[in-house]
């Protein structure tokens, strides 16, 4: 993002980068594309948030992507959390899964792994767990995508919002799901 927003070079908000032609040529080739949304979240954002009213940008904004935000095992949005509008597309972030649980012990063996980037894998696992049962030609990464936002569990109200976009990820909702859709098949 070394280049002035509005300049051809940032991909921050520019969908004709090249880094983001290649995010969505992999969509249309059939992969599921996620990124963290991203640690700035107004209540307690990281010092290097370049962006601080539109904190998603670039591909972790792009149409194409299941932009993830961060819940506490609580289901809590955690405050570093990036909230949308994001700068390609403004419904984000789409999802959010969990954070600040024991797992790795990176950090030590009693310190929980945080941040989106924890939550990223958390729904990474979600989708690697569904696209063992149904390919990307059974049910394209578009439609996963539209059937995660929809069957996640709302936490801000009816809809999409800022805070946790469609709610956090719901893995049972989503079985339930596919598995309707597979029996009208």
């Amino acid at each position: 993002m070394g280049f002035p927003v509005g300049d051809p070079g940032n991909y921050s908000d520019n969908p004709d980068h090249p880094f983001n032609v290649i995010v969505a040529a992999l969509d249309a080739a059939g992969a599921d594309i996620l990124f963290a949304a991203g640690n700035c979240g107004r209540d307690c954002p990281d010092g290097r948030c370049a962006y601080p009213e539109r904190p998603i940008t670039g591909a972790n904004s792009h149409p194409a992507v299941l932009s993830v935000g961060g819940v506490d095992t609580g289901g809590q949005r955690v405050g570093y959390s990036s909230q949308g509008p994001g700068r390609l597309a403004e419904h984000k972030p789409d999802l959010c899964a969990y954070s600040h649980f024991l797992g790795s012990t990176a950090f030590g063996a009693d310190a929980p792994d945080t941040g989106t980037s924890a939550a990223c894998p958390v729904l990474a696992g979600v989708v690697a767990a569904f696209r063992t049962r149904w390919t990307a030609t059974e049910i394209p990464p578009a439609r996963l995508r539209e059937l995660l936002r929809g069957t996640a569990a709302d936490r801000a109200g009816a809809g999409f919002d800022y805070d946790y976009g469609y709610g956090i990820v719901e893995p049972r909702a989503l079985l339930a799901e596919l598995q309707k859709a597979a029996a009208r098949a």
